[in-house]
């Protein structure tokens, strides 16, 4: 990307209104995107899906997985896209969830396994995949979760959120929201165990909603929606160590607000979290014992943001303001980890997740 002037930029976004959302969406989008100038421009859209809210891409970029966000178990679905010469978005597959309400997608390093995370009915699904990337119908595995939280109106039963392989592909995180609860499977060329080898205890009530592993697999950074924090811990075999609790918003913040998204830079020396209601992104520095400082929160220029993305470069951010329907544009000091803003808000309809193609 160093060389470019563009970049292609794909987007999920709700297309149906639900209780916490006006779905305003066209489905899933490719954008094109001047470096230059922050202008991105539509090139693509595939509009027969329902609420693709997460995306994933397959490992030679030309194979894109989207959940359908829908709590009825019989319509929720995992849509396999791909993406032609000329930019354009094809159905390839579609496949059932196995569950209700799929809120994320990841896959394995080799991707060979594609995983899914059932909020509604609090599950994790594992898919075989065929040498195109296709889901085997024949290789799937779910992984039903138990167990409540102590917030009544969002514990009052498993709640998955992320599955996320930890690096090595030898053990999976499954991030139970409803539970207070980071489970570890084990993963192999058989699928996931049946039941956790590990189960990290987060505190009660923060609401754990997403995950991020250090590139060499030993920390492990936690952003609590509800609470508002990301804990950073060690792992050293099957251990799990707390090495700090860092709020996400300032001390004096009194407002409503609750964390999405978080990701690490590519030189595995800064972290991010995205704080809706707040409405900024923070910025942290990971220091040398895995703890964090934080640098600094930078507004989003709009409302709610659900989702960024990082280019592979460590260059850029995109970030998505899901109910100010609009994509923000920074660039990233990467000697000091701080935010600039570039260009105008780019009007898009309710996005929720970013990827660079």
């Amino acid at each position: 990307m160093d060389d470019l002037q563009t970049a292609r930029v794909i987007i999920g976004s709700y297309t149906e209104s639900m209780p916490h959302v006006e779905g305003k969406g066209k489905g899933v989008s490719l954008l094109s995107l001047d470096l230059k100038t922050a202008r991105f421009e539509e090139v693509a859209a595939f509009e027969a899906i329902r609420n693709p809210t997460y995306l994933a891409q397959g490992k030679d970029g030309r194979v894109l997985y989207a959940v359908e966000e829908v709590d009825d178990e019989a319509q929720a679905g995992v849509v396999v896209l791909q993406i032609d010469g000329d930019g354009g978005l094809n159905l390839a597959k579609r496949i059932s969830a196995r569950g209700s309400a799929p809120c994320h997608v990841s896959l394995d390093s080799s991707g060979k396994r594609l995983f899914v995370a059932n909020y509604g009915s609090g599950s994790a699904v594992a898919y075989g995949l065929d040498h195109q990337g296709l889901p085997d119908d024949d290789d799937v595995m779910v992984i039903q979760r138990t167990g409540s939280g102590p917030v009544t109106d969002r514990q009052e039963g498993p709640h998955v959120h992320q599955v996320l392989v930890m690096p090595g592909d030898r053990h999976v995180l499954v991030c139970d929201l409803g539970t207070d609860e980071i489970a570890r499977y084990a993963f192999g060329d058989q699928g996931i165990g049946s039941e956790p080898d590990v189960v990290l205890h987060v505190p009660g009530g923060s609401l754990p909603r997403h995950i991020v592993c250090s590139q060499d697999g030993r920390r492990l950074y936690v952003a609590h929606e509800a609470a508002c924090t990301v804990g950073a811990y060690a792992i050293e075999g099957d251990n799990f160590t707390l090495l700090s609790e860092t709020s996400t918003v300032p001390a004096d913040f009194a407002g409503t607000s609750s964390c999405a998204a978080i990701k690490i830079h590519p030189n595995g020396r800064f972290l991010y979290v995205s704080n809706r209601g707040h409405d900024t992104i923070v910025a942290c520095e990971i220091l040398a014992d895995g703890g964090l400082r934080t640098l600094g929160w930078y507004p989003t220029m709009g409302r709610t943001p659900r989702d960024f993305a990082i280019d592979p470069t460590g260059r850029y951010l995109i970030v998505a303001n899901q109910d100010s329907h609009s994509l923000v544009f920074f660039e990233i000091n990467g000697e000091h980890g701080t935010l600039t803003t570039i260009g105008e808000p780019f009007e898009i309809g309710s996005p929720v997740c970013v990827l660079f193609a």
